[in-house]
């Protein structure tokens, strides 16, 4: 079987060009939320109809990115793993982790401290904090200005959050080795990755077991809250990695959703509903330990309805959809363009002098093209300034270097540049 050719006619890749184009949509959903939070569109008590009301649960696409990670990081594991081959060297995927994340991230933060939070300078073990991405283990770490609660710097809980991951996943991936060994099936694995969706939910019901849940807000952002997503994409990468070595026909699950991708995303959409309903409350309420359940399960459900036909059925609507230009062009971009939005608002504001959370419905709509155009601009810059520098020097410096460690395509599982974001 010819990579990965099954029964079915289908091709499984490791590297899947529609996986950029959903972290372009992600990108594109999280500019928006957080725009819709500071004009004040997200608080309003009143409502501004159906459109607004289902902009307020684009934070799924923070969920979605923990799960293409999970996917692209684990992938080249699992195929080691299956192959009962030598694992990807770590010192080349811890570099090239340290390499993707930062060095933009440091970017942001110098601009960040030199024009809106110079106190931070005064305080240097915080300072090391932020420019470490651990600011979300220490409750206000997160630097704000008077005017604005939220900060350049918010976004950056789901970074930590993945370093988190980043770190860990070598540990996991030694873990799962055994389960995933020749002529074992799928059954292990799975079982392995239901485990980790459970710690993810025990701790959600930990947290809203104390009395004093704010004060444990930071608790939220830790990786044990979130640990599910990235197993759900680290279960997908088996699937695929499974059926491109698998002789006698795909899984069933791969069958599944060959014949049926458009089901898998309006299971998706479906989810999405449901969590933009009373049943998951309100976007911007503390939520109680039930309609936080329902959001967990829902922004599961969404992000994994959307990843399965990108990476297990090759060639379906849903993977010609986001496999377009303009949609891998901006799934490229797409970190900084996370990076970078907020900064981009917060400039905003101080331009037009207006205070946080009032510019209301009409001004959303106006500045949304204006916001997204800057932030694209500013991420397109980090790309070719900073991130496509580093990945192409890396690249010459695996491949010239003494004992040629993997390069950062080999270290994610993919046959073109590495990105998870």
């Amino acid at each position: 079987m010819e990579n990965g050719r099954a029964k079915t006619g289908t091709t499984i890749r490791a590297y899947v060009p529609a996986l950029d184009g959903l972290r372009g949509l992600a990108a594109a959903m999280v500019v928006t939320i957080h725009l819709a939070g500071w004009t004040g569109v997200a608080f309003d008590p009143r409502g501004n109809g159906l459109i607004v009301t289902l902009i307020n649960r684009f934070g799924v696409s923070v969920y979605i990115f923990f799960v293409i990670s999970g996917y692209l990081l684990f992938r080249p594991f699992a195929a080691a793993a299956l192959d009962d081959r030598r694992a990807p060297g770590i010192k080349a995927y811890y570099w090239h982790r340290f390499l993707r994340i930062y060095p933009a991230f440091w970017a942001l933060a110098l601009l960040s401290v030199l024009f809106f939070y110079r106190d931070l300078t005064e305080a240097l073990p915080r300072l090391l904090r932020v420019l470490t991405l651990q600011h979300t283990f220490v409750a206000g770490d997160f630097p704000h200005t008077p005017e604005w609660p939220w900060s350049t710097f918010s976004q950056t809980w789901s970074l930590s959050t993945e370093i988190s991951f980043y770190v860990l996943l070598p540990l996991l991936a030694y873990l799962f080795r055994r389960l995933l060994a020749p002529g074992r099936g799928l059954g292990p694995a799975m079982a392995g990755f239901a485990l980790l969706e459970a710690v993810n939910v025990a701790w959600w019901i930990g947290i809203w077991s104390t009395a004093d849940t704010a004060g444990h807000a930071t608790r939220w952002w830790w990786l044990p809250g979130y640990i599910g997503f990235f197993a759900a994409g680290m279960a997908l990468a088996t699937v695929s990695a499974y059926t491109e070595r698998r002789h006698d026909g795909p899984p069933a699950v791969t069958r599944f959703v060959v014949r049926r991708p458009w089901l898998c995303w309006a299971v998706a959409l479906a989810a999405y509903v449901v969590i933009s309903s009373p049943l998951a409350g309100g976007h911007m309420e503390i939520p109680t330990p039930g309609t936080a359940l329902v959001e967990h399960f829902g922004y599961l459900a969404v992000s994994v309805g959307l990843a399965l036909p990108l990476v297990l059925a090759p060639g379906s609507g849903p993977q010609r959809l986001l496999s377009s230009r303009v949609m891998a062009w901006l799934g490229r971009i797409s970190y900084g363009i996370f990076l970078w939005h907020m900064f981009v608002m917060l400039v905003a504001l101080r331009i037009l002098d207006e205070e946080w959370g009032t510019v209301g419905t009409a001004g959303f709509w106006v500045l949304l093209p204006l916001t997204a155009g800057a932030s694209v601009l500013m991420g397109w810059l980090s790309y070719v300034l900073i991130e496509d520098p580093l990945r192409r020097w890396y690249r010459r410096r695996s491949a010239h270097g003494p004992d040629k460690p993997p390069s950062p395509a080999d270290s994610t599982g993919q046959g073109a540049p590495a990105r998870t974001r």
